[in-house]
């Protein structure tokens, strides 16, 4: 007889590790080679992360969040006016160049005072020559237009982080008080955040202008004899790469640290300024990316706050005489809009890149909701 007929030898029994099939009926997940692949593929957006920016579009139909960015912006634009420096905001048509110029201006630094923004005409090429919808004169500021800014836009702007931030991870919209609860309760740490990169920038640049001015004295004005500047090169150079660094970089680096400082439980804020400048230079290509994404969105939900405007100023010159106040408030909702979505969207890319960089999940946020809860009612149970 052969006994080998009367025996079975399972394979698995001898290899552990070769995957099988469970064929079970009992309810349990059946094993195999794609359990592996498709182990933690739960929803779309394990395969693509980007997709939970989407959630943020639900704080342009916030009917609190929008009236309170539109009353913080005509009382921008008023000060801007009474200084001086508004540009003819409201007078501005709705184009893409408008809102992308207005809503950059929410976001200005300390530094912007010494650098600015370069004309279209310093750059050269074919590039800069691309017309946005509208005129986008080169953005100038003072310490008045700069120093308003950041008093106006600051508490506004971390409110809007920590909504962002709450929605792109799933949960529900904050409550409007508890929120500004938390904002006023670090403003002072914002405020480090914010004037921080341009001291120290100051510092390397101050060092660098010191040295030029040295050489230029010691070896003249002729540019043949400037032999002094090639002597202070070493220490001038490497002075003046760290400032540009520190300036351009935290353009990015400081809403970012916003964002940590509103969404870290007990952020400190250079901890906060440090996570910021790490995505921004160690993850550009990946910071780029979500910035687009995000564009792409938020476009979208502002070309439909637009559609609204055009109807609405429609509905206005239809009948009756026009009504200045309420023609320039539909005039200004677009870039409401585009300011809402600059800042919450920030939320949303900060834990996407938190999630990049350490693993941490993006729905792992220590921030309670705010809202007022019924409590429990007593389980009744019959006899």
């Amino acid at each position: 007889m052969n006994n080998d007929a009367d025996t079975t030898d399972d394979p698995s029994d001898t290899n552990p590790d070769s995957p099988h099939l469970s064929l079970r009926t009992d309810g349990k997940v059946v094993q195999g080679p794609e359990k592996r692949l498709l182990d933690h593929v739960r929803t779309w957006v394990d395969v693509f992360p980007w997709l939970r920016l989407v959630r943020v579009c639900r704080v342009a139909g916030g009917p609190v969040w929008v009236t309170h960015v539109l009353l913080v912006f005509l009382l921008w634009v008023a000060g801007l006016s009474w200084l001086g420096s508004d540009d003819g905001i409201l007078s501005d048509e709705v184009s893409i160049g408008s809102l992308i110029s207005t809503s950059v201006r929410t976001a200005v630094l300390p530094s912007d005072v010494i650098v600015g923004v370069p004309p279209r005409s310093y750059f050269p090429g074919p590039v800069f020559q691309v017309d946005l919808g509208g005129d986008c004169p080169p953005l100038s500021f003072d310490w008045k237009t700069v120093a308003w800014t950041i008093v106006i836009w600051l508490p506004t702007a971390m409110a809007l982080l920590r909504v962002g931030a709450v929605l792109t991870a799933g949960r529900d919209m904050p409550s409007y008080l508890s929120t500004f609860r938390d904002v006023f309760r670090r403003i002072p740490a914002a405020l480090l955040i914010v004037i921080l990169p341009t001291l120290v920038a100051s510092f390397f640049w101050l060092v660098s202008e010191g040295l030029t001015w040295m050489a230029a004295l010691v070896s003249g004005s002729s540019e043949v004899s400037h032999w002094a500047g090639w002597v202070t090169l070493p220490v001038v150079l490497p002075a003046t790469v760290i400032a540009a660094v520190l300036i351009l970089g935290g353009k990015f680096a400081t809403p970012l640290g916003l964002a940590a400082l509103m969404i870290e439980p007990d952020a400190d804020p250079i901890d906060s300024l440090s996570r910021g400048y790490e995505y921004t230079l160690r993850r550009l290509p990946q910071l780029v990316l979500l910035i687009a994404v995000a564009t792409v969105i938020a476009s979208v939900v502002v070309a439909g706050w637009a559609c609204v405007l055009f109807v609405g100023d429609g509905l206005t010159g239809a009948f009756g005489p026009s009504n200045l106040p309420l023609l320039q408030c539909l005039s200004v909702l677009p870039a409401v809009i585009a300011v809402i979505f600059l800042w919450s969207m920030i939320g949303g890319i900060y834990l996407l890149l938190r999630q990049s960089a350490g693993g941490q999940e993006v729905e792992d946020l220590s921030i309670e909701s705010g809202h007022w809860k019924s409590p429990k009612l007593p389980s009744v149970q019959s006899e």
